[in-house]
């Protein structure tokens, strides 16, 4: 088995999610402003997704922390986790409503 490189998935992963902007019928959701890494080592790195949620009064910035590992059940690569925070934080959002 070969092993991954977490940083330069982790950049896809960036990649990926920096600029989307959720939207359901009423409007925009949120849109991910940024993705950084808090923490890292050899098998996982901490990242916390910075977005604007369009649901709160002002639209606040907020934050959520997510870990990026080498061995995660359900997630094969950047495309999945990116997909799998998507879901997370509109449920985030939406549960607040």
């Amino acid at each position: 088995m070969a092993k991954r490189d977490l940083i330069s998935e982790f950049r896809t992963l960036r990649d990926l999610l920096v600029g989307v902007q959720r939207t359901d019928d009423n409007g925009p959701v949120l849109t991910i402003e940024d993705v950084v890494v808090v923490s890292e080592s050899a098998d996982v790195i901490e990242g916390r997704v910075l977005f604007t949620d369009y649901r709160a009064a002002g639209r606040p910035a907020r934050t959520s922390d997510f870990h990026y590992e080498v061995k995660q059940l359900a997630v094969d690569g950047p495309e999945d986790a990116a997909d799998l925070l998507i879901v997370n934080l509109e449920e985030e959002v939406l549960a607040i409503d």
